[in-house]
């Protein structure tokens, strides 16, 4: 009876230890290859170029929190055409409400600004679209969220943004308050990451400034194609930059 009472206290704690340990693998720490917080933007990552074809079957798998988004409502008080795209700029008062972080590392939301078609392709397919949200640490490190918009339903928020936005080289301000998460994907959690660099004002192979954390979510948005040709009545000319070589980077794809 000893012997068998042993026994079953020597398979629980190697239990418990098992399901200690896989608990412990679930999240881990962010890669301190990619992230760029005490590095502000620069031009000698000319390496390391954005934007890249993502090909999922060479990604390497992680699974962390990170980034933590902490996006609210903004009000659309400097919606700029700035000739070859839309972008929308956040108050003072905004970037400090608007943020993510990154192993507890804090990057304020600048502005958030759109490309068409998409600049980064997954295993060489493009979207229609491509937003970029902008995010700037108190060392002038950069880390931008993208989400790629595809052809699908109607979206009542990028119509709200379309409309707002002016038909000529400006700036227009309402005080509507717009929500950030009506444009983010579901499971912001699914995403790639890499090191890369900016892709404007250059859209070819000329160095950008970088290197600036990556985040390209796994999921998209859509739009309509008539939202899409409204869009392109008031930005005729596509701004996407060409592919870039990977030249040996890691990307990481985080589930």
């Amino acid at each position: 009876m000893k012997l068998k009472k042993l026994s079953l206290l020597a398979s629980l704690v190697i239990i418990l230890t098992s399901c200690s340990t896989d608990s412990e693998n679930l999240l881990v720490d962010f890669p301190m290859d990619i992230i760029s917080y005490d590095y502000p933007l620069g031009s000698e990552n000319v390496q390391g170029q954005t934007p890249i074809n993502i090909i999922t079957s060479s990604t390497t798998k992680m699974n962390t929190i990170d980034p933590v988004i902490h996006y609210n409502s903004v009000v659309l008080s400097d919606v700029e055409h700035t000739e070859e795209n839309l972008k929308i700029n956040l108050s003072a008062a905004e970037k400090a409400e608007n943020y993510i972080t990154i192993r507890g590392y804090k990057y304020e939301l600048q502005q958030f600004h759109f490309h068409y078609h998409s600049e980064h392709s997954v295993n060489g397919t493009f979207g229609e679209m491509e937003i970029h949200f902008v995010n700037k640490s108190s060392t002038g490190a950069y880390a931008v969220l993208g989400v790629i918009v595809k052809d699908g339903a109607l979206n009542s928020s990028l119509q709200t943004l379309i409309e707002s936005s002016p038909s000529e080289i400006g700036s227009n301000s309402f005080q509507d308050s717009f929500n950030l998460s009506s444009i983010l994907p579901a499971e912001t959690n699914k995403y790639y990451s890499y090191s890369g660099s900016l892709t404007t004002p250059f859209l070819d192979l000329t160095p950008n400034q970088g290197p600036l954390t990556w985040f390209v979510f796994k999921n998209n948005i859509s739009l309509t194609t008539e939202q899409l040709n409204a869009y392109k009545a008031k930005y005729a000319e596509p701004n996407f930059r060409v592919i870039q070589p990977l030249n040996n980077r890691v990307v990481y794809e985080n589930n």
